[in-house]
């Protein structure tokens, strides 16, 4: 009588032991899951601030090596020192080919991944860091802390 009781029992518990073990898997299948994308994605945003910080550097080292050697010689050769407009359309594409020559590869993909074609963005990215290195951004702060 015992043993049939006990067989009974079993076979009621096999089945919900069952779900109870395949509930079990699914739960952590589903949190690897969410682990591996979590790792994923902070794997993703590491590389992104690694491609912008190097794409920061080599744009001000472009925008300097250009005004220092290219725009400065430039302006020597005129009489009013100033670039003309395709001067200075010369000096961007002199920092353009040093950018592109000496960000890495896989910065490049990088940002290409996050923001698309570089060479869409890059006029833009280097004349806002031209204008920042010539204290265009500091100046307008000063200017709007101190209107006076």
């Amino acid at each position: 009588m015992w043993l049939n009781l006990g067989a009974k029992l079993l076979e009621l518990l096999v089945p919900i032991i069952t779900v109870a073990i395949v509930a079990l898997i699914g739960y952590g299948v589903a949190f690897l899951r969410a682990k591996t994308e979590a790792l994923r994605l902070d794997v993703a945003r590491q590389s992104l601030l690694a491609a912008l910080s190097e794409a920061e550097k080599v744009a001000r080292d472009a925008v300097m090596a250009t005004n220092q050697v290219f725009v400065d010689n430039l302006k020597q050769g005129k009489a009013d020192g100033k670039l003309s407009a395709e001067d200075a359309k010369a000096a961007l594409d002199k920092a353009k080919e040093y950018f592109i020559g000496t960000l890495s590869r896989e910065s490049i993909s990088v940002l290409e991944a996050a923001v698309g074609p570089v060479q869409e963005w890059l006029g833009r990215f280097l004349e806002a860091k031209l204008y920042e290195l010539k204290g265009g951004t500091a100046a307008e702060v000063y200017k709007a802390a101190n209107p006076t």
